[in-house]
């Protein structure tokens, strides 16, 4: 195995870990809510230390403009659902005209994005692959860090087939078993990992 392989099985497995460790320990994250295993540990992995949440675009864009007055190279995210929350499109209008660095971001079933987002780039993408998701987020924080102005990251979660959501974990686990870069052994051993830091999590060991 090349070196190249062996660094994409770490960061497989620390995402695989992650999001086992975000569904068994079952009180979601405490930012992002109960989003889904993919969309909270894709989206982290693209995020910085000077990033925030914003709950509402209001919010986000008074983040944002005193991010930009103080220097600081942060983006500010924030979700917004499928019907414009009140006060988006103003906002929208001042973070597009400001160039502001804002990524806001919604997660649903739908095909169409938030009314009057037309103004900035958008992408959709699976909201269950957490690859795509950390790959998505990554392409979108980099120019809205720089400068660019705001963009949208659209999560579809639809499921494939009615009554069978797919299920981030056995996605991830499916395609590292494909590629030969886990096996029961392994994910065996990933599992007793998780429990064990679940374990001292709660000061039961």
């Amino acid at each position: 195995m090349t070196g190249r392989h062996q660094a994409t099985a770490a960061q497989r497995t620390e995402l695989l870990h992650r999001m086992l460790l975000l569904r068994c320990g079952g009180a979601g994250d405490a930012t992002f809510g109960d989003l889904g295993e993919a969309i909270t540990v894709g989206l982290r992995s693209a995020l910085s230390p000077f990033d925030t949440l914003a709950e509402g675009p209001v919010l986000a864009v008074e983040l944002a403009q005193e991010d930009v007055l103080r220097h600081l190279p942060a983006v500010t995210v924030c979700f917004v659902g499928a019907a414009a929350a009140p006060g988006f499109t103003i906002s929208l209008g001042h973070a597009i005209d400001d160039r502001l660095p804002v990524l806001f971001c919604c997660a649903d079933r739908h095909e169409a994005h938030p009314a009057g987002t037309g103004g900035m780039p958008v992408e959709t993408v699976d909201g269950t692959d957490v690859e795509a998701v950390g790959r998505a987020a990554l392409t979108a924080v980099h120019p809205v860090r720089a400068g660019a102005g705001p963009r949208l990251l659209h999560f579809r979660i639809d499921a494939p087939r009615p009554g069978d959501p797919p299920d981030p974990i056995r996605i991830l686990a499916d395609r590292m078993r494909a590629d030969h870069q886990l096996d029961d052994n392994a994910l065996l051993a990933i599992e007793k990992h998780v429990a064990a830091q679940l374990l001292t999590r709660a000061g039961l060991r």
